[in-house]
């Protein structure tokens, strides 16, 4: 009789430490993966000047093309923004083949200016697929 009441004491416990684990839990705001939108509820706290500024001028795309037997990953850069930048632009494209790396400076135009505010890189990969990190340091000129 003692180990039965000795069994539902620890069950208790043991549910009582979950519930107040899931109030813990449901009190922090929710972390929305990286390029979802945030929920309106949570306030985001206001960018560097400056710095901010320069990455929502950005539009960044980025797919592979396939040219002959050629396979060429393609960054378009464009700018948005009544200000000229200079990017800095760093890319890593990892598949079941390799690695393959590139580096470009782009001078964007302003948004008004046209075809000057859209540059493409282009470089060689080893395979279509895999995982492509794009790194880029803008500035204004």
């Amino acid at each position: 009789m003692s180990t039965l009441k000795l069994l539902l004491a620890g069950a208790l416990c043991l549910a009582s430490a979950a519930a107040a684990e899931v109030a813990k839990a449901s009190a922090q705001p929710p972390n929305p993966p990286p390029g979802s939108a945030a929920p309106a509820s949570t306030q985001q706290l206001p960018a560097a000047p400056g710095a901010g500024d320069v990455q929502a001028c950005l539009q960044e795309t980025g797919d592979y093309v396939t040219i002959g037997r050629a396979v060429i990953y393609v960054i378009v850069i464009a700018n948005t923004c009544d200000k000229r930048l200079r990017c800095e632009i760093f890319a890593n494209v990892t598949g079941a083949k390799g690695s393959s790396l590139g580096h470009t400076v782009m001078t964007l135009g302003t948004a008004d200016s046209g075809a000057a505010a859209k540059q493409t890189y282009s470089m060689r990969v080893n395979a279509a697929g895999g995982i492509a990190q794009i790194s880029r340091d803008c500035k204004v000129l």
